[in-house]
């Protein structure tokens, strides 16, 4: 997060501009494949936001109530691509008039609501799970550490997911947002903020969650190993429908969930207009340009689940290959360089967990990610390789692997072109 504050107040670019401003020509192609990923989690997670906006208006209209099968409801809902596709459009167009406002205008204002409406969410979330019966147990399961679990590479390939989704990190979002701040700005202080208040959220929301499904669920652990899609919008739905003001939870429940998902999309259609600018276009035709392909190309995911799914995979699993192009691109310029001209100015931190975290990813990121392929390619024997149909293998290292190497291939082959365009800073 560090090197992409550097990044965006020094070239006061996007991600391509960036790297072609930071790293040389040469590198615009890394820049571009980081700014792929993103916009491959853009185009589905707009349909993610969609499914909260759809399951707050059922909390809203009392839907959750004793009895309902909430699995049924789901299902319906999941199979329903016009629905989902409407309700899609509906993200797009929000984050598009937030996005259409500027940084100051939109964004600055959006995220002063969204993101203390959050916390206090989670807070009244949190302290009513805790006077729930049973919650005991949750706690139990929440705070204890299983030793087992430290030896499956699929633990340490989720925890770094976890931690791009969640804190944004290697997305290009930190960098974006750093195009606009002022020169004297701490970008350690503002990184270090950034995640202490997303460990915090999501800290909470664990407290939130994991006491709730422990107190009410028949089967706990079914539920919390279904994932976060049969966790949020069935096993919590059902129990929203059954325990004592669960109408009321229900509603902050997916209230946070949409402000919080919300939150991440406008910053990730900001990423892409960014780019745009850089390129020539004004603010208006760069929301409009993101904001359609957006929505053209979210379509699919819209309408077919198992295609949403795939894209997940590929590209929620590619933010880590984006952090590595980031710690590569600062090994490149010089983590030391970084520091002493970009750094050290504007804060009184220490530079060391920042120099061993940037030199040592490469070295962790190839063995957990080795790791974990050896072993996911003993779950599709004989046709681990394979993408092609998605519907078969949604899930192969294959499709993952193809999917990044034609995004690299066409992006190494655009570098040229793209650092041609790539001419308008932002004047601060």
């Amino acid at each position: 997060m560090a090197a992409e504050g550097v990044w965006g107040k020094v070239s006061r670019m996007g991600i391509i501009g960036s790297f072609k401003h930071m790293c040389g020509r040469g590198w615009t192609w890394a820049g571009a494949l980081m700014a792929v990923i993103v916009l491959g989690i853009v185009f589905y997670y707009g349909v993610v936001v969609g499914w909260c906006m759809r399951y707050l208006a059922y909390a809203v209209m009392g839907v959750f109530r004793p009895g309902l099968d909430t699995e049924a409801l789901w299902k319906a809902f999941a199979a329903n691509g016009m629905q989902q596709s409407l309700l899609f459009a509906l993200v797009v167009a929000i984050c598009m008039f937030i996005t259409s406002k500027g940084v100051a205008g939109g964004l600055e204002k959006a995220c002063k609501v969204m993101v203390p409406g959050i916390f206090i969410l989670l807070v009244f979330l949190a302290i009513r799970a805790a006077f729930l019966p049973g919650a005991v147990k949750g706690y139990e399961f929440y705070f204890t550490a299983r030793a087992s679990d430290f030896l499956n590479p699929k633990t340490y390939l989720e925890a770094f997911t976890q931690v791009a989704w969640s804190t944004g990190a290697g997305w290009g979002l930190f960098l974006t947002y750093f195009v606009y701040v002022k020169k004297s700005e701490d970008i350690m202080l503002t990184a270090t903020t950034t995640c202490f208040a997303d460990t915090s959220a999501g800290f909470l929301a664990g407290m939130c969650v994991i006491p709730t499904i422990f107190a009410y669920s028949p089967d706990p652990m079914a539920a919390v190993k279904s994932g976060n899609t049969g966790l949020a919008f069935i096993h919590m739905t059902k129990l929203f429908s059954e325990i004592p003001g669960g109408a009321i939870m229900a509603i902050a429940f997916f209230l946070a969930l949409v402000l919080a998902a919300l939150s991440s999309e406008i910053a990730m259609i900001e990423m892409g207009a960014r780019i745009l600018e850089d390129a020539g276009w004004d603010r208006k035709k760069a929301t409009w340009g993101i904001g359609i392909t957006t929505l053209l190309l979210g379509l699919p995911s819209a309408m077919n689940m198992t295609f949403l799914d795939n894209q997940d995979w590929v590209w929620g699993i590619g933010l880590l290959l984006a952090g590595l192009l980031m710690g590569l691109g600062a090994m490149k310029i010089g983590v030391r360089k970084i520091w002493d001209e970009h750094i050290e100015p504007y804060t009184q931190m220490k530079h060391y967990w920042m120099f061993a975290a940037i030199r040592f990813f490469p070295v962790w990121f190839a063995i957990i990610f080795g790791w974990w392929t050896w072993q996911a390619i003993t779950w599709y024997p004989g046709e681990w390789y394979k993408w092609l149909p998605i519907s078969k293998y949604t899930f192969t290292v294959g499709t993952m692997y193809w999917q990044w190497a034609i995004a690299a291939v066409v992006c190494i082959l655009l570098n040229n072109w793209l650092a041609d365009r790539m001419t308008h800073r932002l004047e601060v």
